[in-house]
């Protein structure tokens, strides 16, 4: 049985039964360690290695200076020294078989997005329907039998029992089995016909500002529609409540439902948490469990070794967006009429800059549990409130708009949306695509900074 060791201690070393001593990927010298200390007449295995490493040094300056030109290949040489597709590959095809023999992570990365997508894309709505209301009617006059049957028709409101007085309004508005209470004043229809201004009040839970605003829109809605319809009985008049009227047009999403604008956006976030978070834990598991002394010892570089932990997760990222997507098409029934290409391209940069700070965080940090947490904070915080997922970004203002610009979400929301919703293509989302592409190589910049080749 053949051990063979990688390491740069000389105490280690020395047990071994052959060594081979190297320098910056080249073989310096080959045999016993004491065959290696007899050649040079050194007292120990380490001075004979610096001994080597002297002879190597002094050939090396000799040969630059018998050169005159250089030769006509060595910008490819050059380039080959300064990365090495060979050995990406070798760090890439490592990484994957690691992905491959741990199914818990793979279902992870693969099911997590789609399952993610599914509750998210039916649970976040901005849609507010069967809003819950009870009447106190203490009219009981035809006039507001018509008003309450409208309001009963709508898709908009969910009619429960009637209020038998304020303290029952009281008691169900706390306990949140209505959100609209409607009540209607004694001589309501009398006042009405005589062309007076009776008052309905609407009391609204307002501890949901959004649903409690369009609540009041819906009311106001309803009411003015219902004295509409009783001129147009009374009178045979509709009356022109306003000098003006606007006419609202929906230029995209005309349905206006959260079912056609929300998954785009989930997308968006899906592709930066799941392969940020499952790329962070690359460098920092190999700081864990001790591997990390190959790369110490290696003849690769940093970059090549970054690159070969990134590229397995942005093959799983472009897997996760290929299934979303399809998902989005079928489950959600979500047009495309923008450019697929531009969406793909968008969504590779984005995968290459979502893993890129993984690595980012992967170097900074010494734990996993510190890897993921900190990913998962850093991440969530400018994707969610900050890349227009949620809130229009031309509502950012100072350091909010600052920290959304600072991260690639906003740029691939952009892109999404667009491909989705508004029917873009490359001639106009290109920038984004450029912004995208600086955000990988300032990640890749960056986490290559952090990475060192030895102990601290």
């Amino acid at each position: 049985v053949t051990i063979f060791i990688s390491t740069h201690f000389m105490n280690e070393a020395e047990r071994c039964d052959r060594i081979s001593l190297m320098h910056a990927g080249k073989v310096l010298a080959q045999g016993t360690p004491e065959e290696l200390q007899a050649e040079r007449h050194a007292p120990s295995l380490e001075a004979a290695f610096i001994a080597y490493l002297e002879e190597a040094g002094a050939e090396d300056a000799s040969s630059d200076r018998k050169l005159a030109l250089p030769p006509a290949d060595l910008p490819q040489g050059a380039a080959a020294n300064w990365l090495s597709a060979p050995r990406v590959w070798a760090f890439t095809r490592r990484e994957t078989m690691e992905i491959l023999r741990d199914p818990i992570r793979l279902i992870f990365a693969l099911m997590g997005p789609i399952v993610l997508m599914l509750a998210m894309g039916f649970g976040i709505t901005f849609d507010v329907e069967n809003l819950s209301y009870a009447a106190l009617d203490q009219d009981q006059s035809r006039e507001s039998r018509m008003f309450l049957d409208a309001m009963s028709s709508s898709r908009y409101f969910d009619q429960q029992p009637p209020i038998a007085d304020f303290a029952d309004l009281d008691r169900r508005m706390k306990t949140g089995e209505i959100t609209l209470a409607v009540v209607i004043p004694p001589a309501y229809g009398r006042d009405l016909l005589a062309g007076r201004t009776p008052q309905i009040g609407a009391w609204l839970d307002g501890s949901n500002t959004t649903r409690a605003e369009t609540g009041r829109g819906y009311v106001q809605g309803m009411l003015v529609a219902h004295l509409a319809d009783l001129s147009m009985r009374e009178t045979a008049v509709v009356p022109s409540f306003y000098p003006a009227t606007v006419e609202p047009r929906f230029r995209y999403n005309q349905a206006f439902r959260s079912q056609y604008a929300i998954p785009p956006g989930v997308l968006m976030m899906l592709l930066v948490m799941i392969p940020a978070m499952l790329t962070a834990l690359g460098v920092v598991r190999e700081k864990e469990m001790g591997s990390i002394l190959n790369l110490y010892s290696a003849p690769a570089r940093k970059i090549e070794f970054l690159l070969g932990k990134q590229l397995p997760y942005v093959g799983v990222a472009m897997i996760s967006f290929v299934s979303l997507v399809a998902l989005m098409l079928t489950v959600f029934d979500i047009g495309m009429p923008g450019s697929f290409l531009a969406l793909l391209s968008g969504a590779l940069l984005y995968a290459m800059a979502a893993t890129a700070f993984g690595l980012v965080v992967s170097t900074f940090v010494r734990s996993q549990i510190a890897a993921i947490f900190a990913t998962a904070i850093i991440v969530m915080i400018p994707t969610v409130n900050f890349s227009g997922m949620m809130y229009p970004v031309s509502t950012l203002e100072g350091a909010a708009a600052l920290t959304g610009k600072a991260f690639p979400a906003l740029y691939f929301q952009q892109i999404s949306a667009g491909v989705f919703n508004k029917g873009l293509d490359f001639a106009v989302l290109y920038p984004n695509h450029l912004i995208l592409a600086g955000f990988c190589i300032l990640f890749l910049g960056i986490a290559t900074a952090l990475l060192r080749k030895q102990e601290a």
